[in-house]
C-alpha cells in the first residue's frame, strides 16, 4: 500500500486522497477555513499551506494528491508565517463585528484567528459597506463574506439546487443568486450552516439571540423522514433556532417550521362539542363525558383512524387501547399512502421496509429515480443521491411525469406519457435504439443499483408491480438498495407495528361508517389530506358515527369533524422515537413546553385506556421497553439508550414479480402532489407561524403552485394533469 511521511511520520493511504484527508484521518492537526469533507476541495482560503520536500513553493493540503513517498512538513515557523500572512488577507475585508455578529461564539473565522494568537487586524484597510441581501428566509451579509465557497459547492454538491453563484472581481467579488433577485431552492439552509461566518443567516433567527445563551437540544425531525436531526435552540421557553447535526442536513420544514407549536389556532384545551358548538373542558370533565358515551361500548362498533405524526411509543399505546376495547378495526395513514403499489412490494420483499438504507444511496454507481419529485416527498433523498453522483461518479436515471430540477445531472431522462412507466422499462429491456441500449449498458457495468419510487409513479402507473419486475431484470445481486418515497414522518412507524393491511381496510371502515356500524371513531394525529374516491367517501362518512373522538393539535380538516377534541402535544414537547426511512430508528427528545392543557399521545391513550379498566403506561420510556423492544424488529435495548443509530431489524426476500405489460388505456389522468415545503403531516391548518414580518411579507411555504398540464408545461408527460394539493 503506498505510504506518505508526514512530520517524519509514515501513513498509509488510498489512491486519490489529498494530504489533508490523511492528515485528519490520523488526528495530524492542519487548520482550514474553505474545507468541508462534503465537497470536492476549493483551495480557496490557503491556510493549509504544507511544505511538500522537493517543492519550490509551499502547497494547499486540501488541493494536493498525497503520492507514495512523499515527505511533508505541516508545523514550522516558515509555514506558520505564511498561514498568518493568508489570514491577513482575508480580514483586509473582514470586519472585525464580533460583538454585534450573531455568528460570534461559533464563528470559524473567530476561532482561527485565536488559534494564530492575532487579537486584532495587522493591515488597516476600509471595509465595504455594502447593504444586506433578503433572499426570502436566508439573509446575506456581503460584509463579512470571505469568498471561501462553501455555500456555492454546498448548494450544488450537497443538495443539487446549485442556486448561488460568485459575481464581480477582486474586491467586490460577492455571492449572489444564480438566477434572479432571489433563490430558487429548498431552502434547507444547507449554506447557512456551512458559512464559516456569518455572511448567511436566517431570517427567522437574525438578531434574536447569543448562540451561547440558547439552550440546545438534538431531536429527530418532527416533519421529515428522509433528513437528519436537527438541533433546536430554547431561550426564555421558545425556540429561537434550528440547524442541522454537524455533517448532516435538514430541511425548510425542520429549520423554518417549528413555530407551527406556537399557532394561535392551536387547542390547548379538551373540547366537547354541544348543540353545534364547542365549549372548554378540564380534562376531569371531558373524561366523565366520554366515560358516559362510550358505556357499552362494543368492540365491533368502534374503530380507530391513526396518522403518522405519532411516536412509536404512541402508536404502541394507541394499538394497546385497541386491544383494551377488543376492536381491530384500526385503519392508519398506510392505507391511503401507496396502498396498491406496497402489497405489490410487499409480495416482492416479504416486508413493508424499505431495502436497506438511505445512506446506501451514497454508495450506488447506478440510481433509478421512478416517478418521485423527490423536492416534494423526499428531498434527503434527494441529497443523498447528489452525494452519490458528485462523489462516486454515480449514474442518474430518471423516468417520470415530469423534468426536475436534478435532471441537469442525469446521464437519461425519459417522460412517461400518460403514466406509462411499463413501457419505459420494456423499452430499456429490448428495444435498440440508442439511448436505452446505453441504459443497458448502465447496468451492465454496475455493481450497486438502487431505485427510489415515489408518488407520480403510484398515483399513474396501472400496473403498480411494473417496476418491481424491472428490479427482476437488474438482478438480486446488483440492487444495494430499493427506497419508497415518502413525506410522511412516521409512516415507516405504523408499517414497522403491522398497522397496514392487518386484516380491515379503508374501504372496510367507510362502508361500515356509512351502514352506521361504527358508533365511536378515534381520530389520532390524523388529518385526511389525500386525495381521490377513497379520501372524499371518509370525509363524508366520517358524519355518520355517534361519537367522534379527535387527538391532535388542530380543531380543523378531519378533526373538525368530532365531537370531542383532546388537545395533544407536538414531537418538539415529548419524548419518543420515529422509524425514518430505510428504518434508522430516530430519537425524538422534549425540546421545549408550550404553554396549556395539552397532553402527550402517551398520557391521552393511558387515560383513555382506564375507561376500559386497562392500565397502559403514560411514559413512553416504560411503553418502549415493554410493548416494543425486542418485538417487530425494534431493537432490544433500553429506551434510554436510543441514539438514532440504530435500525429496524428486517430480513427482506427478492421474490420474482409475476409481470406481464400491458399498454395502458389512453385519457388524461390526474396526479396529486404536495407543495413544497408542507410535509403534510401536522394538519391543515398552517404548518407554520413567522415571528418576523419580512418572512411573512416575503416567504410563503403554502403558496398555491400552477397546476402544470403538458398543454402549459412542455417538460410535462403527455396525459398526465399535476394538480398541487390546497391543505
Amino acid at each position: 500500500m503506498a505510504e506518505i511521511i508526514l512530520n517524519g511520520n509514515t501513513y498509509s493511504f488510498e489512491k486519490g486522497e489529498s494530504i489533508l484527508d490523511v492528515a485528519n484521518r490520523n488526528g495530524v492537526h492542519i487548520p482550514t477555513l474553505c474545507y468541508l469533507k462534503e465537497i470536492t476541495p476549493i483551495g480557496a482560503c490557503r491556510l493549509c499551506l504544507v511544505q511538500v520536500d522537493g517543492a519550490k513553493r509551499l502547497q494547499a493540503a486540501c488541493v494536493t494528491y498525497a503520492m507514495d513517498g512523499m515527505k511533508v512538513e505541516t508545523d514550522n515557523e516558515y509555514i506558520w508565517t505564511h498561514r498568518k500572512q493568508m489570514l491577513d488577507f482575508i480580514l483586509i475585508k473582514h470586519p472585525l463585528d464580533c460583538p454585534v455578529c450573531d455568528k460570534a461564539g461559533e464563528c470559524m473565522l473567530q476561532d482561527t484567528a485565536y488559534e494564530f494568537g492575532m487579537m486584532s487586524e495587522k493591515v488597516s484597510s476600509e471595509k465595504p459597506q455594502d447593504p444586506k441581501a433578503y433572499w426570502n428566509k436566508i439573509v446575506y451579509n456581503s460584509n463579512l463574506c470571505v469568498l471561501c465557497e462553501r455555500c456555492i459547492k454546498s448548494c450544488h454538491e450537497m443538495t443539487g439546487c446549485s442556486a448561488l453563484k460568485m459575481e464581480d472581481r477582486g474586491f467586490y467579488n460577492h455571492v449572489t443568486p444564480a438566477k434572479g433577485e432571489t433563490l430558487n431552492c429548498d431552502f434547507c439552509g444547507t449554506c447557512i450552516d456551512r458559512c464559516p461566518v456569518g455572511a448567511l443567516l436566517d431570517t427567522q433567527f437574525h438578531n434574536q439571540a447569543r448562540v451561547w445563551d440558547l439552550d440546545e437540544t438534538t431531536t429527530a425531525s418532527p416533519f421529515s423522514a428522509s433528513e437528519g436531526d436537527v438541533v433546536y435552540g430554547v431561550l426564555d421557553g421558545k425556540i429561537e433556532r434550528g440547524k442541522s447535526v454537524e455533517g448532516f442536513q435538514i430541511s425548510s420544514q425542520s429549520r423554518f417550521g417549528f413555530n407551527y407549536i406556537e399557532n394561535p389556532s392551536r387547542i390547548k384545551t379538551p373540547l366537547v362539542k354541544s348543540g353545534g358548538d364547542f365549549s372548554p373542558k378540564t380534562w376531569e370533565e371531558v373524561i366523565s363525558v366520554l366515560k358516559d358515551r362510550l358505556a357499552g361500548c362494543k368492540p365491533e362498533n368502534t374503530a380507530m383512524l391513526m396518522g403518522s405524526r405519532l411516536t412509536n411509543e404512541a402508536i404502541a399505546a394507541y394499538k394497546a387501547l385497541m386491544g383494551a376495547v377488543g376492536s381491530k378495526k384500526i385503519v392508519t395513514e398506510a392505507d391511503f399512502t401507496k396502498p396498491a403499489f406496497m402489497k405489490k412490494y410487499k409480495e416482492k420483499f416479504g416486508t413493508f421496509a424499505n431495502i436497506r438504507r438511505a445512506d446506501d444511496l451514497k454508495k450506488a454507481d447506478l440510481i433509478f429515480v421512478v416517478g418521485a419529485d423527490l423536492r416534494h416527498e423526499a428531498v434527503g433523498l434527494k441529497w443523498r443521491m447528489m452525494n452519490a453522483v458528485i462523489h462516486n461518479d454515480c449514474k442518474l436515471i430518471t423516468v417520470g411525469l415530469k423534468r426536475y430540477e436534478y435532471d441537469v445531472f442525469t446521464n437519461k431522462s425519459f417522460l412517461a406519457d400518460g403514466g406509462d412507466f411499463g413501457g419505459i422499462f420494456e423499452k430499456i429491456k429490448t428495444d435498440n435504439a440508442e439511448t436505452f441500449a446505453d441504459v443497458r449498458e448502465y447496468i451492465k457495468d454496475a455493481k450497486k443499483i438502487a431505485f427510489i419510487v415515489g408518488n407520480e409513479y403510484t398515483s399513474s402507473c396501472p400496473q403498480p408491480e411494473a417496476v418491481l419486475s424491472f428490479a427482476d431484470f437488474v438482478g438480486k445481486d446488483k440492487m444495494s438498495a430499493f427506497l419508497v418515497a415518502n413525506d410522511k414522518t412516521n409512516i415507516y412507524g405504523l408499517y414497522a407495528q403491522e398497522l397496514f393491511a392487518n386484516g380491515y381496510s379503508a374501504d372496510e371502515l367507510i362502508k361500515d361508517l356509512e351502514a352506521k356500524n361504527i358508533k365511536n371513531l378515534f381520530l389520532v394525529g390524523f388529518n385526511n389530506t389525500y386525495t381521490g374516491e377513497t379520501a372524499e367517501r371518509l370525509n363524508n362518512a366520517l358524519r355518520t358515527a355517534e361519537t367522534v373522538v379527535a387527538v391532535d393539535l388542530f380543531n380543523d380538516g378531519t378533526s373538525a369533524k368530532a365531537n370531542i377534541f383532546l388537545p395533544a402535544k407536538a414531537a418538539l414537547e415529548v419524548d419518543g422515537s420515529f422509524v425514518k426511512i430505510g428504518g434508522r430508528l430516530a430519537r425524538v427528545r422534549k425540546v421545549v413546553d408550550t404553554p396549556g392543557e395539552q397532553k402527550s399521545d402517551t398520557e391521552i391513550a393511558s387515560m383513555l385506556a382506564k375507561i376500559f379498566k386497562a392500565e397502559i403506561p403514560p411514559c413512553p420510556e416504560e411503553i418502549y421497553n415493554t410493548m416494543l423492544a425486542g418485538k417487530s424488529g425494534y431493537p432490544e435495548v433500553k429506551f434510554n439508550i436510543l441514539d438514532s443509530c440504530l435500525v429496524i431489524k428486517t430480513e427482506p426476500s427478492f421474490n420474482e414479480t409475476a409481470y406481464k405489460y400491458e399498454q395502458p388505456k389512453s385519457g388524461e389522468k390526474t396526479v396529486f402532489v404536495n407543495p413544497r415545503h408542507h410535509s403534510g403531516t401536522i394538519t391543515a391548518k398552517a404548518n407554520f407561524t413567522f415571528r418576523d414580518e419580512f418572512a411573512v411579507q416575503k416567504f410563503h411555504f403554502q403558496q398555491a403552485e400552477e397546476t402544470i398540464t403538458a398543454e402549459t408545461c412542455e417538460s410535462a408527460a403527455k396525459g398526465i394533469k399535476l394538480v398541487t394539493k390546497k391543505f
